[in-house]
């Protein structure tokens, strides 16, 4: 594969994709807003640019040396409680973000943008059956705060830009919400929060195997279709801590909180998000022939406890 452009190669699953393309010896250059974190990916072995997408700057030529783009940048939100003015601003930086990047990428001379959006996109999948890309549904969560930026790649597809946009379902690893939300609390003996009277069906995936989707792509996505990563099996909250659970040999202690407590806590948006069933299928990206390192989180939960539970010394 020819050299990847990748935004937001240092954030959550952009750090799991730079560890995949060391593993394989794949050519990037890494898009960073930080001179200490360049310095990082290239004593890593990989090329890094400073800049930001927002303003002109040395990431345009790198960009223009490049056969494919991996775009996982957009502003930072996690750990923050989302009232409805962040989202707005995340909705602008994010549609802004997009343009931008769009806009100075030469169509005669790129393979394949892979662009990274989100299931909440796809709003309220229901518990019936498993959704693919072609679910039509109102956007749930940080899906009003997407659908601009997911839904003006049309019109840049029908100018001729090769886009393969992948939906990422709830990614979890030993960073970010698993161990925030269920891993530290039990380790500690703490209780873990859950929305009373919710329990909704969430579609998994592995943030190793999300970035593997996102290089597999790069090659095998068809230009202008839309892929699902998510493992292969759904499961609920309760499902997914009893698996932590078995693999810290302790039993956690569960507190049951009310919406509107909730949305106090964390804000409307993310209540709406954690109340939504996100039932997904991963056809399309199967048959594409991508296989996964962690097919369930039955395989892959033992792995993440087994990596935040070293780092603890």
């Amino acid at each position: 594969m020819s050299k990847i452009f990748i935004t937001g190669g240092t954030g959550y699953v952009g750090t799991a994709l730079v560890q995949e393309i060391i593993d394989t010896k794949l050519q990037a250059v890494v898009l960073t807003r930080s001179s200490q974190k360049a310095d990082a990916l290239r004593a890593r072995g990989l090329e890094a640019v400073v800049g930001d997408l927002m303003e002109d700057g040395p990431w345009q030529q790198k960009l223009a040396e490049c056969e494919y783009v991996i775009h996982l940048a957009s502003p930072p939100t996690w750990g923050k409680k989302v009232t409805t003015k962040i989202a707005e601003q995340f909705a602008k930086g994010h549609y802004d973000m997009t343009l931008r990047l769009l806009d100075h990428i030469d169509v005669h001379t790129i393979k394949n943008i892979v662009y990274i959006a989100g299931t909440s996109y796809y709003g309220d999948t229901g518990a019936e059956r498993p959704r693919d890309a072609d679910f039509t549904s109102e956007p749930k969560g940080w899906g009003p705060y997407i659908a601009n930026s997911v839904n003006v790649l049309d019109r840049y597809i029908q100018k001729g830009m090769p886009i393969t946009t992948a939906f990422p379902a709830q990614i979890y690893g030993p960073d970010s919400w698993m161990p925030q939300l269920f891993i530290e609390p039990i380790y500690n003996k703490k209780p873990v929060y859950s929305l009373k009277g919710y329990e909704p069906y969430f579609s998994p995936i592995h943030v190793e195997d999300t970035a593997r989707a996102c290089l597999f792509l790069c090659e095998h996505g068809k230009i202008g279709d839309r892929y699902i990563l998510c493992d292969n099996e759904p499961l609920t909250s309760n499902a997914f801590m009893k698996l932590i659970e078995k693999e810290l040999q302790l039993s956690g202690k569960v507190r049951s909180i009310p919406r509107w407590l909730c949305k106090l806590i964390l804000g409307p948006v993310l209540t709406e998000y954690a109340t939504a069933h996100t039932y997904f299928t991963n056809r399309k990206l199967k048959e594409l022939g991508f296989t996964y390192r962690y097919p369930t989180a039955l395989d892959g939960v033992p792995n993440v406890v087994q990596s935040w539970v070293s780092k603890q010394g």
